[in-house]
């Protein structure tokens, strides 16, 4: 599989997902005392950017090219997979090494280096690149009423947005210092890369439906103009970006109401659709994960609709929003080798790991939930400024769904980069090229 061209591609985002959970086993190990001493100083915020940016942003975009190339089985361009090595590469290089000076901003946290910001452009190059073709190829099935190509004709009208996004916001955003400037540069771009999630968490959700019921999915023309409305949604986001500055409060509600309309409510649709259709098997791991991965994303979703300020409700929602994708996409990953005759190495591991991951982000979730209730606030380490029992019991289920969620992560990394090294093929099947 992996010398296939959606097996190069799902093995690279593996190995992406995997250094972005060692750095954040890093970030854990950097706050403790004794090993902290061993470190540069502050180094858990380069291991804080090597995490995101691998672990998400690198992780998720590469999965958005796998399923592409699974999906319209077409081979793309071949040097731009050595553009999105290159470019991992170089992303966890800069962060293993404190390359530069960190920004926390939001959504693309960056270590300001030229080797950083090459590895962050080479992969972005190699994003527009399998976009732009695979958009070529798909601008005519825009009208199909079919659910999984509805949904990958709409991720791609998205993926050229976003695209437009990022030049827009180079071009006309500037000022402020380091944290100022990139949180203005990649807010915008950032929001509409929710809409991306959201397209490809319909993707997914729809394979795994089709995986378990063994039927194509149902859909309707509503569901086909839902998928419509996702894609004005973030065009209008991405117009709000010529009148106003991205921490400008006008943009930052109006990002809100798109949220809530133009993203949550065509998801909401799609959910209801797939429950009327969904079988659920206990030992199934495509059946598991889809229970679980809409699950989690109604829980984050239902966090934000219920209203939050600067407190730990804040990553509460996004991980539900983030982590359903992520746990989707483990249970497609786990079916995509099945389906390439790759024996799964680690069986069992891999039929309780969608129970052990989905379980650790809903406590991981409800702690940091219920602790922003009582006002606990975000992005604060340690627990010296509360002795609140509700909050520090609420951290410590955190905790334990952290350690849980880790596990899982773990599990996954593990299995699927054996199967993929071991490459040791049932059916000798290589479809999709």
């Amino acid at each position: 599989m992996r010398y296939t061209n959606v097996g190069k591609w799902f093995s690279l985002s593996v190995f992406a997902l995997g250094m972005g959970g060692f750095f954040a086993f890093v970030v854990g190990m950097s706050r403790s005392p004794s090993i902290s001493k061993l470190l540069p100083e502050n180094y858990f915020q380069y291991a804080l950017v090597g995490h995101v940016d691998l672990a998400i942003i690198c992780w998720l975009m590469l999965s958005a090219i796998v399923l592409w190339i699974y999906h319209l089985k077409i081979a793309l361009f071949q040097n731009s997979y050595w553009l999105a090595v290159i470019g991992v590469d170089l992303i966890a290089l800069a962060a293993i090494f404190a390359f530069g000076e960190a920004s926390l901003n939001n959504y693309v946290p960056v270590l300001d280096h030229p080797v950083f910001f090459l590895g962050l452009g080479l992969l972005f190059f190699a994003f527009v690149i399998n976009s732009s073709a695979s958009f070529a190829f798909a601008l005519k099935e825009i009208t199909t009423d079919e659910m999984i190509g509805n949904a990958v004709v709409t991720s791609l009208y998205i993926s050229m947005v976003l695209v437009a996004s990022v030049l827009v916001s180079f071009l006309l955003v500037g000022g402020g210092n380091l944290d100022t400037y990139y949180e203005r540069v990649f807010w915008t771009p950032g929001h509409i890369q929710q809409f991306l999630n959201g397209t490809m968490l319909l993707i997914v959700w729809y394979s795994l439906l089709k995986i378990t019921t063994g039927e194509e999915p149902k859909g309707s023309r509503l569901l086909v103009w839902a998928n419509r409305l996702l894609i004005i949604s973030a065009v209008f986001l991405l117009s709000l970006l010529f009148f106003f500055d991205p921490l400008d409060r006008p943009l930052r509600i109006g990002s809100e109401i798109v949220y809530a309309v133009g993203l949550g409510l065509p998801l909401f649709l799609h959910i209801a659709n797939i429950f009327k259709q969904y079988k659920f098997k206990s030992k199934e791991p495509a059946s598991v994960a889809l229970l679980g991965s809409m699950l989690i994303y109604l829980y984050g979703i239902f966090i934000a609709y219920g209203g939050f300020g600067d407190d730990t409700r804040v990553p509460a929602h996004y991980h539900g929003a983030v982590t359903a994708l992520t746990l989707a996409l483990m249970a497609f990953g786990y079916n995509l080798m099945k389906e390439h005759g790759l024996k799964i190495y680690f069986e069992k591991a891999a039929r309780i790991q969608p129970y052990v991951y989905g379980a650790g982000m809903i406590l991981f979730i409800s702690g940091l939930f219920v602790s922003g209730l009582f006002g606990a606030p975000r992005k604060t380490y340690g627990v010296d400024w509360t002795d609140n029992p509700v909050i520090l019991a609420s951290l410590s289920l955190m905790g334990v769904g952290t350690l849980l969620a880790v596990i899982g992560g773990i599990m996954f990394v593990a299995y699927a980069g054996t199967t993929i090294i071991k490459n040791v093929k049932v059916k000798g099947g290589t479809q999709h090229d």
